[in-house]
């Protein structure tokens, strides 16, 4: 074998030595701004567990979100909604993670365990100017309880605790029941855009008129946070606001507002697992009430509820922060004070 000449081996590490002082065969650096970004998002996402768990299971934790943290600010510089693959893994295992530490530092919540009681159908309602009830349908059931003089109490007395004008975007009135202390109300759009709405009611719940009052104005909060100056709905999602499927919050409009201020750090977390409670347990001191923990839209509508009923809140909790959310927009402070006059 022909060896090579001793000289010729010093002007190869002469030439390896140059090469590492500029830098030319070192490994490229990290992005400096991802480290700093997880340990935030890790705060954020740990919530109660944050202090709890051990060094290692933290690592764990960071070695995680610096592997997603890339993947997030590609596809939303790209303006691209739906997760890649890789990212919904990497979240999907994040979850199962802070599930384990859940489990072990706070305890398990178990599910939500929601039922879904069949809904019968009592009478149907066009609303025409002046409020006024135009009977479309009434469905005759062998059991039933209630009079037409019955549901036009409940409408007379749901006018009137909000203020002038308030359901002037509502052109329906669904009277329905799924007996005592199941689903009380909800609205829904009449229309594509969100223009017009309908309100459904259970008059077997009517009774305890605090829970009815607190549960209806929680359901208009979603007509005042949904409606069509305040989202778009469509299919073609964004990531540049607050989305769900089939809707995009317009910027600056409360949902968006909300969104950003309090659930851009740990959406994707709610996300991995809708049917766990053990998020609510994480992040307890966030929520006005357990059922705010569902996501953003269910958030600002209780959230939006505690701000009306209550005085202004004088901590500085998140919970209390969000409550008083809404003091910012003039013309919420003006619903907010003249619905305290019709509650009184």
């Amino acid at each position: 074998m022909k060896k090579t000449p001793w000289l010729l081996w010093i002007l190869l590490l002469l030439l390896f030595c140059s090469g590492c002082e500029d830098g030319a065969l070192e490994p490229p650096l990290a992005d400096p701004e991802v480290g700093p970004a997880a340990e935030r998002l890790a705060c954020a996402q740990l919530g109660e567990l944050d202090g709890l768990i051990t060094e290692a299971e933290r690592q764990r934790v960071l070695l995680l979100l610096e592997q997603v943290i890339p993947l997030r600010q590609e596809r939303t510089q790209a303006g691209v909604w739906e997760k890649s693959g890789e990212e919904l893994r990497l979240t999907g295992q994040l979850n199962r993670l802070y599930e384990r530490y859940t489990v072990k530092y706070l305890g398990s919540g178990g599910t939500w365990g929601y039922g879904a009681p069949t809904e019968k159908i009592l009478a149907e309602y066009t609303i025409q100017e002046g409020a006024r009830l135009r009977k479309d349908t009434r469905a005759e059931t062998e059991e039933s309880l209630y009079t037409e003089a019955d549901f036009q109490s409940l409408w007379e007395k749901m006018y009137a605790f909000l203020p002038e004008g308030a359901w002037a975007d509502f052109s329906r009135l669904i009277v329905f029941t799924d007996g005592l202390d199941e689903t009380l109300a909800y609205v829904y759009r009449a229309d594509s855009a969100g223009k017009k709405w309908v309100v459904a009611v259970d008059p077997a719940d009517a009774a305890d008129w605090d829970w009815f009052t607190e549960t209806v104005l929680h359901e208009y909060a979603h007509y005042v946070t949904l409606n069509h100056e305040q989202v778009t709905y469509t299919d073609h999602q964004t990531a540049a606001t607050y989305n769900e499927a089939g809707m995009v919050a317009q910027p600056d409009s409360y949902l968006d507002d909300f969104y950003q201020a309090f659930w851009a750090d740990y959406l994707d977390d709610r996300l991995a697992n809708m049917e766990s409670f053990n998020f609510f347990l994480r992040h307890e001191p966030d929520f006005v009430t357990p059922y705010a923990s569902t996501d953003p839209s269910e958030d600002i509508a209780e959230s939006f509820t505690y701000f009306i009923l209550y005085e202004p809140a004088q901590g500085d909790a998140v919970w209390e922060q969000k409550q008083n959310f809404f003091y910012q927009y003039p013309e919420l402070e003006q619903f907010r004070t003249e619905m305290r006059l019709g509650l009184d």
